[in-house]
Order: C-alpha cells, then structure tokens, then sequence
C-alpha cells in the first residue's frame, strides 16, 4: 500500500517522509479543502524531500468552476511546477451543473504529462460520479482524490 500525505507547510512535509510516507501532496490552506503553494515553499519541498511530491493546484476556494482567467492560471501554475521538479499534478475543473468539465479537464492532464494527473475532490461534488468515473478513465487520468472510504482509486480501464 502508498501512503500519500496532504502537508501544507515544509515541517508537515518532512514529518511525514520521517513518519514512512511515500508521496505528498503539497498544498496551502487545508481549512478551505486546500489551494495551490507558494513557489518558494513547493521549491523547498521538492528539492529537500526524497519522495515523490505531487502540487495540488486550485487557485482559491469554492465551487471549482473556473473563470477563463482563472483557467489560464491553472494551467501555467501547471507549467510553473512541473518545470520546477515535481512528480504529478493533482487539479480538476467542473462544470457549473457539476459534472467534469471533460474540455479543460483534457488540456490539464495533456499539459500534466509525462507527470501522472490526478483528479481531486472536485468530483465529490459531481452528480453523476459513475459517469464521471468512467469519464476520468477515457481521459486517462492516473488516479482520484474522493472524501469515500477508499481516499485514492488507481484508475484502470477494464
């Protein structure tokens, strides 16, 4: 079994790796369902930590259907960290009648790559999470961030 941890501060990060982590999820303001970090703290992290650090990128809090501006800074927040080092990317869009945005929700994971994309609680909000299930496997998302028992489902096609 992974164990990933959500850590929102270098401190939370390296307890973590110490305590036998073996992935972080990097992000800033839990109490909101967390956002995207500052530079220099995912700077820090990914080059002191020896695991995988994945950036969750949401640039504020609420629903997480984004304005045209705010999509273009999901995407180059998306550039910013991978080309800083990171190993994945954890984001996603809906749309207003909360189902995936399946347009901007491709252009993030196609941007992602070759890091691994994985689509967060945004989809606890979905309507329809068996379509968007199966959405996310067309899309060929590597993995999901649910509130359900089961915290991450490797997705898989069958």
């Amino acid at each position: 079994m992974i164990l990933e941890v959500c850590a929102n501060s270098y401190e939370s990060a390296i307890n973590a790796e110490k305590g036998g982590a073996h992935r972080i999820e990097l992000c800033e303001n839990l109490s909101v369902g967390g956002l995207t970090p500052n530079f220099e703290l995912a700077k820090k992290v990914i080059n002191e930590l020896n695991i995988p650090v994945f950036i969750l990128i949401r640039p504020r809090d609420g629903d997480f259907n984004y304005s045209a501006e705010e999509f273009v800074q999901i995407k180059k927040d998306i550039i910013l960290f991978k080309d800083l080092g990171c190993k994945g990317i954890v984001s996603g869009i809906l749309t207003k009648d909360k189902n995936i945005d399946i347009k901007k929700t491709k252009k993030l994971i196609e941007l992602s790559r070759p890091l691994e994309f994985t689509f967060h609680r945004a989809f606890d909000e979905v309507l329809k999470p068996i379509d968007g299930l199966r959405q996310l496997i067309e899309l060929k998302a590597n993995r999901l961030l649910t509130s359900g028992p089961v915290s991450y489902t490797h997705l898989r096609a069958h």
